[in-house]
Order: structure tokens, then sequence, then C-alpha cells
């Protein structure tokens, strides 16, 4: 069989179905502990199960008494409101039961194969679908009774388990990398703890500083060890890189249609890079204009509104244009590693700085001169030297994961619509 748009057939996505889990409508009683109940806040775009994210929970009676029916693995969770459409697997075991606003889809497997139609979900074609059947303005949402106008189409099964696995397989790789990342991240976050927070770095005899009598001194911000001192940004910075008000249009220039990815405050969450496909450009000649000064590796980038106060630690020499709502803030490394000024820079007590020092109403921001002001403690330059490998191994490594990742998720996106459109023929393929 050839795989081609003509040979598909198209059948709507209810036909496809045996069961649809629906709990909508009703509210269940919480408890302290028990069963996680995940909300539609838990199904991400870039994640293969649910997050647990602000998660609430119910009891054992709860779970088994009150709902009409419970996900079981392979299910495919479909986001009715605020973000219709969102969709994501059901892991095996299933730790957790849904919540309002969201159903979950039980495949005809002598129709369907699961992964091929949670791929569908996801693809812009069907999406689109979705989008046409939106109803709401300030919190849209999608009806159950629209479910059977959405058309899937049903290739042979074989073709199915091929972009099924395909679409599978790489989102896993995408997910175990994301696991990485975050015991990466456990990892740094306790050895900073330990050490600039709990004051418990190795003393000369390899004891616990603090614990084992090591001699504290008053500051601004509390005791903190012997030799340590309190600094404002002003003093522990190079530079910061501020082209904020910069555009293409001051310089004489436009955006490219490809080129340097220019960065701004919507590129950078949860302290990674996101949506670089969707960046605007520059080319040479205009990045050369625009930046006086480059970025390097170990420049620590903050949005300074809209959202204010979004991190991210540049731990390689990739070259980016700086562009609206951000700030690149240059470690002076004859004061504290750049590692560390990040490390601090997360913590509650500088955040706290930060957004205090905000001004505005509508949208709130930081001043460049405001930012200079922010205190934060500077340990001993031996202690420093002694823990930057530590941290750096870290950064690094969270960093070749990270790009990884964009490059999973490119091909990822990029492959998935030719495959659904028949553009690449995978019917050849032995499986």
């Amino acid at each position: 069989m050839s795989f081609s748009v003509e040979n598909i057939e198209y059948r709507p996505l209810t036909s496809v179905l045996k069961f649809i889990v629906d709990n909508r409508g009703k509210t269940a009683p919480t408890s302290d502990t028990g069963i996680p109940l995940i909300a539609t806040n838990c199904i991400k775009d870039n994640e293969l199960y649910p997050v647990f994210e602000k998660v609430r929970f119910i009891s054992e009676d709860t779970y088994n008494n009150w709902f009409r029916a419970h996900p079981i693995p392979g299910d495919i969770i479909f986001v009715n409101k605020g973000t219709p459409g969102r969709v994501c697997l059901v892991p095996d075991p299933v730790n957790f039961c849904i919540a309002q606003d969201m159903m979950a889809f039980r495949v005809d497997e002598d129709i369907v194969d699961n992964k091929y139609l949670f791929a569908v979900l996801r693809s812009s074609q069907f999406q689109n679908q979705i989008v046409n059947y939106h109803v709401g303005t300030l919190i849209p949402h999608f009806k159950k009774g629209d479910l059977d106008k959405l058309l899937i189409p049903i290739p042979s099964m074989k073709i199915q388990k091929i972009i099924g696995d395909y679409y599978f397989s790489i989102c896993n790789r995408i997910e175990l990398n994301n696991r990485m990342n975050k015991v990466l991240e456990q990892m740094a976050q306790a050895i900073f703890k330990q050490w600039f927070v709990d004051f418990e770095f190795p003393n000369e005899n390899n004891e616990p500083y603090k614990s084992s009598g090591g001699e504290m001194i008053k500051s601004e911000v509390g005791m903190i060890p012997l030799g340590w001192e309190v600094s404002n940004i002003e003093s522990l910075t190079e530079i910061i890189i501020d082209y904020r008000g910069k555009t293409p249009k001051k310089l004489g220039r436009n955006w490219s249609e490809t080129g340097i990815i220019a960065l701004s405050a919507k590129n950078i969450k949860n302290e990674g890079l996101v949506n670089l496909d969707q960046a605007n450009r520059v080319d040479e000649e205009l990045y050369n204009l625009w930046m006086k000064d480059e970025l390097k590796y170990g420049d620590i980038l903050l949005t300074s509104e809209a959202p204010l106060g979004e991190l991210y630690f540049k731990a390689n020499d990739d070259k980016y244009c700086l562009s609206q709502r951000l700030f690149a803030i240059r470690a002076n490394s004859n004061a504290i590693i750049p590692e560390i000024l990040y490390m601090y820079l997360r913590t509650s007590e500088v955040m706290g700085e930060i957004v205090g020092r905000a001004t505005g109403t509508t949208v709130t921001g930081i001043r460049q001169s405001e930012l200079r002001k922010v205190k934060v403690i500077n340990p001993s330059s031996d202690i420093q030297a002694r823990c930057q490998s530590l941290l750096s191994t870290v950064f690094k490594k969270k960093n070749v994961i990270e790009k990884e990742n964009r490059k999973l998720i490119n091909v990822r996106n990029t492959l998935l619509p030719k495959l659904m459109s028949g553009e690449i023929d995978v019917s050849n393929i032995e499986l």
C-alpha cells in the first residue's frame, strides 16, 4: 500500500475510541494527603506524561467511590478548558487521578494505535481543527459534543505504528533528558545550599565549617563566615549588557528569516531557553551593529519585565543577539565566579530584593540602576575556587542536555507534519 494522502481514510475522533473517562462537572472533595489529583496545569506540550505541579490530593475512599471512571495506562489525557487540545499519555503504573476540565481517551486497538493517535492529536493539523471549535473568550474551552467533528487520518496499522513509535521514541528521549537535568539541578542546589547557605563547606580539617565551630560574623543579611562579605551587584559585575529599546528599525535594518537568534524575555523560562524556533533573527551585519558587547560563556541573562526575574546561565559559547526585556549580567571573576553569582540570584532573598526594587503597576520591571544596588553574599575567594569545578561541571552537563533536547524537539516537530501528510513515505519500513 502506498502512503499518500489520497488513500487515507478520515474518521471522526469518537469512532476510533472505545471509552472516554469523563469526570467533568464533579468537584472531588480533597484532603491534605492521599492520591494526587492532577489538573490541567499538569499537562504540558513538551512532556510525555503529566507533571506534578500544584497538585491536590484525595482520599482512598474518594478515589474508589466518587469518580465515574479512572484512566488506565496508555490512555490519552485531553484538556477541555484553558488550553483546549493539550494532550499527554497516561503512564504505567497510574499514580494519579484526573480532575475537572479534562477527559481521557481509550483507543479501539482494532482501528487505531494509541501512540499514533497521540502523535496525531499533537500535530499542527489536528490542533488547527481544535482552534476552529474553541468557544469562550476569557477562558477558551472545547465541548465534548464537538469531538465527533474532529477528523483523524487512519492509514494502515503498520504505518500507524511506525509514526506512533517514531513520535513516542523522540518524546521519550526528551523526557529522559529532562529527568537527568532535574537530577543535575538537584545536585547543584544541594552543593550550593551546603556551602553557601548553610555555610557547611569543608574546613581545613575537612569538617563542616559552621557546625564544627567555624567563626561567624555579623552582616547586614545575617551571620556569615569570617572572611566573607556582603556586596552589591554593581561591585560584583564586570558589565551589565543592556540593549533594551534597541530595534532593527532604529539601526536601519530589518529582522531576517535566517541568521542569529535574537533572544528576548519570552525566550527565557524555568532557567532554560524556549520557543527559539519562533524567535526573531538578525543577519551578521545587523548583529555587528547591535552587539557592541557580545555574550560570553558564564553570562547570566535576567528578564527585566513581563515577566521580571526569569534567569538563564549561558554555559556555552553560542552566538545570540540580546533583544527586548533582557539584561546580561557578567560577573567580575576577580570578585565572584559566575556560577555562584547565578545561584545567589536564584535565592528567594536576592530575588525578593530584585522584585522589591521593581516599579510599575500594569507591567512590573526593574531599572538597571536599581539592579546594581541588589545585595549578594560574596564568599571568600578560596571557598569559591574550591567549589567552582563542582558547579561548572554540572552547568556544562545541563547545557549539553538542553541543546540535545532542542535538537530533538526541532526534529520531532519538523518531521511529524511530513509523516502525517505522507510527504515522507514510510510504507516500506520493516517493523
